[in-house]
């Protein structure tokens, strides 16, 4: 599949993002309030193998920050991590996995509040699916929602078709960690 870069100003997600209606019964808490084995199998679902590894090296990079979205039930819908880049002027995005699009926003407004807060970071910039099998609604979001056609694309490939779930992907890690 073919993944794109977007790079977007944090002030311009926290414009277009401020918390709807839609996602009122979503519930946002840092990753150190839900725990990592309520995380695992969410993710494993959307990657179809199980990271555990991956994961917990992950999200405790240094500089880096996940927060989980869960609906009423507790269960999770939704997932984000964040980073420092190498440059230090871009925060990176990913993975961000999610049910929906109002829960994807509902991720990137809290990302975009927190850097906003911290002043670490003026844009966040994030990899996403836009080939015909990935996430139709990660491409409206960043392109419709902010009118980017969005920077360089690279290419996975794979010899045998992976099980992943991409309509829940609105950012990879990264082209070489999915």
């Amino acid at each position: 599949w073919t993944n794109r870069e977007y790079i977007i100003p944090v002030s311009a997600i926290m414009q277009k993002y401020k918390m709807s209606e839609n996602s009122r019964n979503i519930l946002v808490k840092p990753l150190n309030e839900i725990g990592l084995e309520k995380l695992v199998p969410y993710d494993t679902l959307i990657c179809g193998i199980p990271r555990n590894n991956f994961l917990e090296k992950w999200t405790t990079l240094p500089a880096s920050h996940t927060w989980v979205a869960t609906n009423e039930s507790g269960n999770v819908v939704g997932y984000i991590v964040m980073r420092q880049g190498v440059d230090k002027e871009d925060m990176l995005i990913g993975p961000l996995f999610s049910d929906s699009i109002q829960i994807a926003q509902k991720l990137l407004y809290i990302v975009a509040e927190a850097t906003d807060a911290q002043k670490s970071a003026e844009r966040l910039r994030m990899c996403v699916p836009v080939c015909e099998s990935g996430n139709p609604n990660a491409v409206q979001m960043f392109e419709s929602d902010f009118g980017i056609k969005g920077g360089f694309e690279t290419i996975c490939m794979y010899s045998k078709k992976p099980n992943y779930c991409l309509n829940k992907m609105f950012a990879i890690c990264s082209p070489g960690f999915g």
